[in-house]
């Protein structure tokens, strides 16, 4: 029974060093997910940028030669 015990505890020690793999898949689709949404806000606020009305100029003076 301890041999068996020791055996399982083994395995499932190893199993997380076996998989670095999938961890690194999933850091990297985050990473992927993150700069995706940065570039999304960044063009979201260059279109409302765009998009404000410019101040109208100011009248010239009609007084001036």
């Amino acid at each position: 029974m301890r041999p068996r015990c020791l055996i399982v505890a083994l395995c499932l020690t190893l199993t997380g060093c076996a998989t670095p793999a999938g961890r690194e898949a999933a850091a990297e689709a985050r990473g992927y997910e993150r700069g995706y949404r940065q570039a999304v806000k960044e063009q979201y606020w260059i279109i409302q940028n765009q998009q404000r009305r410019p101040v109208p100029p100011e009248a010239p003076n009609p007084k001036t030669p």
